[in-house]
């Protein structure tokens, strides 16, 4: 047996540590605050899919699921347990990631993906050394030229793309708060609030969990409140046939369609709007730093690739919609 004194006791580590001994069925953290594993106990297969499971544990669905998408294909590539893994096997990846001709900011996610796995191995002495912490990343210039739609074909596809009342709401709201599609296919009719001074915001739950509040202008909000009907407060904003809420399958599907009915690039998606609501904004003077708040963008740097929440504002203001 091997024993390791740990200083974690009581953390969010030794309850992670405990929780793969338990499904090693092998102890934990005893009552000195030492941990135990048996060596050559069980495959580490079986082990390392544990502990990338505790890995993604608590991260948005979507998140989990590109993660897991990265580390099938780096745990493919490298066909070895995460205890075996030398630095070498982390370059050979690497390349083969550029051979692979794959973007930079892809390249860079999938690389940071299996950075982020070793530090939570080596936070929980699952492996001895980090040894993905030496790994280069090379960095990637974040760019949108070319993503954002000409705003000719914007008021086109709201105008005569959309087949019905609720297509064309759903695509001007979209436009018009620059949302990601995902926090779209969330809203319920309790994230719109009507203000005493006229003004309507929604609130948004975005990546990580965290909230912004948005202006909607008020002939978008005109045109999303006929939608709602009888519909509770808790009900999707935009529903299905079925009355379920929409997903992003369905929201992608609208957008093609009415982009395709007003002879539009068929490279539209529902995250051109975004693009197109920055890129737009900013034509038309809305601040930088609104912008990103706007949109919840983490860093500064991203809403400036636009450019080559304060309550009382929003870069909504500025579209003319």
């Amino acid at each position: 047996m091997a024993l390791f004194n740990q200083g974690c006791q009581g953390s969010r580590e030794r309850l992670l540590i405990n929780g793969l001994a338990r499904a090693l069925q092998k102890p934990g953290f005893d009552d000195d605050g030492k941990f135990e594993i048996m060596n050559n106990s069980l495959s580490r297969v079986s082990t390392d899919q544990k502990l990338i499971e505790m890995w993604l544990h608590g991260r948005p669905n979507l998140t989990q699921q590109e993660y897991m998408r990265d580390i099938k294909r780096f745990t493919s590539f490298v066909n070895k347990s995460l205890n075996s893994i030398v630095l070498e096997n982390l370059q050979e990846y690497a390349l083969h990631l550029q051979d692979a001709g794959l973007k930079p900011a892809t390249l860079k996610r999938k690389l940071n993906a299996v950075k982020s796995l070793f530090t939570f191995a080596a936070k929980l002495n699952y492996i001895r050394f980090n040894v993905a912490a030496a790994l280069r990343i090379p960095k990637a210039e974040y760019s949108v030229a070319g993503k954002s739609i000409r705003q000719i074909d914007v008021v086109k596809i709201i105008n005569k793309g959309a087949d019905n009342p609720r297509d064309k709401a759903l695509i001007t709201l979209l436009y018009a708060t620059g949302m990601r599609v995902s926090e779209l296919c969330h809203l319920a009719w309790s994230d719109f609030n009507e203000r005493e001074d006229g003004e309507v915001q929604v609130n948004i739950l975005g990546k990580g969990n965290k909230h912004r509040t948005v202006l909607v202008p008020l002939s978008t909000w005109v045109e999303v409140d006929n939608l709602r009907g009888e519909s509770g407060a808790d009900e999707p904003v935009f529903k299905s046939k079925n009355g379920r809420a929409l997903d992003r399958t369905m929201v992608h599907l609208i957008i093609k369609k009415a982009s395709a009915k007003v002879g539009a690039s068929d490279k539209i998606s529902a995250h051109s709007f975004r693009h197109s609501h920055a890129s737009h904004s900013l034509l038309k003077g809305a601040p930088i730093s609104l912008v990103r708040d706007t949109l919840g963008h983490s860093n500064i740097s991203i809403s400036n690739a636009y450019l080559a929440s304060n309550p009382n504002d929003s870069s909504s203001k500025y579209l003319g919609i």
